[in-house]
């Protein structure tokens, strides 16, 4: 009986994996296709990390790769965990005054820049006032200008 329980499993996990990179891939596609605008910056195969904070000494930390598309006012993140699979994107806005060209959006409260990395930090709803550091690291300074640059305009 466990025999069989684990013939399917397996196959269920490897299935649904499968469907989830192809289902992130296309939503990927999509989102660039229709929130990209004349000015859009595109950052491919960003090396990083995303800190939650999960409440009283409990941090979870996710290696992942990250691309993302930065407009006016939005950055849209697209995580990969263990560098390949694709995970939800992440839509961080500058204001909530300006929700032109987002979607399902969560406000970006700090960014901290330094040499080489960027630390973006929000509070998303569904962490009940914890927060969630993502943190872009080994960036070129032509990618940390585009940051400074974002950062000078908002007034963070």
């Amino acid at each position: 009986m466990f025999d069989s329980i684990l013939s399917y499993f397996f196959p269920a996990i490897i299935l649904s994996l499968m469907i989830s990179v192809i289902y992130f891939f296309f939503e990927k596609r999509k989102i660039i296709k229709n929130y990209s605008v004349s000015n859009s910056k595109y950052l491919k195969k960003i090396r990083g990390l995303i800190i939650s904070d999960g409440g009283y000494l409990k941090k979870k930390i996710q290696l992942c790769s990250f691309d993302l598309l930065i407009n006016n006012n939005t950055i849209f993140i697209f995580p990969k965990s263990f560098y390949i699979i694709p995970m939800r994107k992440i839509n961080l806005i500058f204001s909530n005054s300006d929700k032109k060209l987002t979607r399902s959006t969560i406000l970006l409260r700090e960014m901290k820049i330094s040499n080489q990395s960027v630390d973006l930090i929000s509070y998303p709803n569904y962490l009940q006032s914890k927060g969630r550091i993502i943190r872009l690291q080994n960036l070129t300074t032509e990618q940390i200008s585009i940051f400074e640059e974002i950062k000078k305009n908002k007034n963070y």
